[in-house]
């Protein structure tokens, strides 16, 4: 019976770390450790594939063996730190009259202040939904790129209650090659203000995100592996890429939580 091995793999601040452990036995069969590549074209993603390549070529892991690879790392957090974040430009929608200027204010949130001195620069419009249309989106779209927005937040007054209008933003702005976030698909909560907070935060993290997990994942594709690629979660569990695409902020304090998890599997601790 063929072996089947599954791999983890780290980017910390100071080393990119990955391990490969017999899956059938849990034993580790394989590690490897390189310096973590701020600094190359294609960011953490060459000190990703690097310490893979290594561990697979240093250990005879051939890569029709691997079944699993989970991938944990601190880029969001560190984003966020540094203020490497994207400008936003949040697409508020709803009711008119009252409730739309109400709706308006709400989804009309300041400069997100990341405590460093850096900040995640919000540019705003508001579309009343009698007026929602493709077209209406398409000139809000060129306003808010041309204030400097790189991403986009579609943010509805009870947008929990119906995706439907988030979801055109989304649309439209993909035909441009713009990242959305849905704000309706972050957060269920009811709270306007809060869920376009939340949600603005996780725009401003995509372009960092979606460069470093295409990048690993056309590298790890080349070398001949087609497993999903799974991305840790900041609560311990992981996700695919595919989700991780839409929600770059559930990895938050990832590397942490991958340490812990880490442990108590090799401790086997319930």
């Amino acid at each position: 019976m063929p072996r089947e091995v599954r791999m983890g793999i780290d980017v910390g601040g100071t080393h990119t770390k990955a391990v490969a452990i017999d899956n059938a036995t849990h034993e580790i069969i394989g590690e490897s450790i390189v310096k973590t590549t701020h600094s190359d074209k294609m960011g953490v993603a060459a000190g990703v594939i690097a310490c893979f390549k290594d561990c697979l070529s240093k250990y005879d892991i051939a890569p029709e063996e691997v079944v699993f690879i989970a991938h944990s790392t601190t880029q969001a957090t560190n984003a966020l730190i540094e203020g490497d974040v994207a400008p936003v430009g949040i697409i508020g929608m709803g009711k008119g009259g009252l409730e739309g200027m109400l709706a308006k204010n709400q989804t009309r949130i300041p400069d997100i202040d990341l405590g460093s001195g850096r900040f995640i620069h919000c540019n705003h419009t508001y579309i009343p939904l009698k007026q929602l249309t493709r077209e209406q989106v398409e000139q809000e779209l060129e306003q808010l790129t041309a204030a400097g927005s790189r991403v986009i937040v579609a943010s509805k007054a009870f947008g929990v209650d119906s995706l439907d209008e988030e979801d055109l933003v989304r649309e439209v702005a993909q035909t441009h090659g713009i990242p959305v976030t849905m704000a309706s698909e972050i957060s269920k909560l009811y709270g306007l203000t809060r869920r376009t907070r939340t949600a603005s935060i996780n725009a401003s993290i995509l372009p960092k995100m979606l460069n470093t997990a295409n990048s690993t994942e056309e590298s790890v594709r080349a070398v001949g592996i087609h497993v999903p690629l799974m991305i840790m979660r900041g609560d311990g569990g992981v996700m695919e890429l595919s989700e991780m695409r839409k929600r770059p902020v559930l990895t938050m304090l990832s590397g942490p939580a991958a340490s812990v998890v880490g442990a108590l599997m090799y401790l086997r601790a319930s």
